[in-house]
């Protein structure tokens, strides 16, 4: 299945991603991240070097934490709630022998830009999503992207592209520290798909990132046990 997503991301010329493909959850964020504009040979390259690497089995990588973003950061808090035997140390991120990451816009940005470009690409991308059996087997998928999906009244993007019916929304209406959990079964759920905001999660106040990661981790703890997965 991952070869298959690999090939679909190629003909389509998006990013694949990176981590453990074999993981139980998978992390969709905005877009990669990059200090500059990508384009022409320089997106080939970057695209070509991240094929590579995920047909290799060399896309699972562990961090120096120093210098690394907010969303990455924000990732291992997440994981290390989640999975709270494993070993901790505080100087490196290991996220990603425990997830499978990627983007929903996969052109490299410095910064989110949601033009007609990027609207186009997430389209697209979208599409790549719902048919790929790769993405749609992971129990659990988390799309930190905001604003770049969506569920309401018009429009079902998070149901129709995995598959899922809304189930739940955590957090106050006021606020922008929420998130919303979807089952693909609600009596016998074996897919749980949470929705939220951009994990860089920049101006919030701690104790509000706190509490929502920490009851995210919840909720995808609750989910993986039920299922026997952790």
């Amino acid at each position: 299945m991952f070869e298959k997503f690999i090939e679909a991301c190629e003909s389509n010329k998006q990013v694949c991603g990176q981590g453990e493909y074999r993981a139980n959850i998978l992390l969709i964020g905005q877009e990669p991240y990059c200090n500059e504009e990508i384009e022409g040979e320089k997106l080939k390259d970057y695209l070509s070097n991240n094929y590579s690497k995920c047909r290799n089995h060399s896309c699972c990588y562990i961090h120096e934490s120093k210098g690394q973003s907010p969303t990455w950061k924000n990732y291992q808090k997440l994981i290390d709630l989640i999975y709270q035997d494993k070993p901790k140390n505080n100087d490196i991120l290991d996220f990603e022998p425990y997830a499978f990451t990627t983007e929903l816009n996969s052109i490299p940005r410095p910064h989110k830009v949601l033009d007609s470009q990027t609207k186009e690409n997430i389209k697209k991308r979208l599409i790549l999503f719902e048919e790929s059996r790769f993405i749609q087997s992971f129990p659990v998928i988390i799309l930190a992207c905001g604003d770049y999906i969506r569920n309401n009244i018009k429009v079902r993007e998070i149901d129709d592209t995995f598959h899922v019916e809304f189930c739940q929304e955590y957090g106050s209406k006021e606020s922008k520290n929420r998130f919303w959990t979807h089952f693909d079964d609600k009596n016998e759920p074996r897919k749980l798909v949470i929705h939220t905001r951009q994990f860089s999660l920049g101006y919030m106040k701690p104790e509000d990132r706190e509490w929502l990661i920490k009851e995210m981790a919840n909720v995808i703890r609750d989910h993986l046990s039920k299922l026997g997965l952790i």
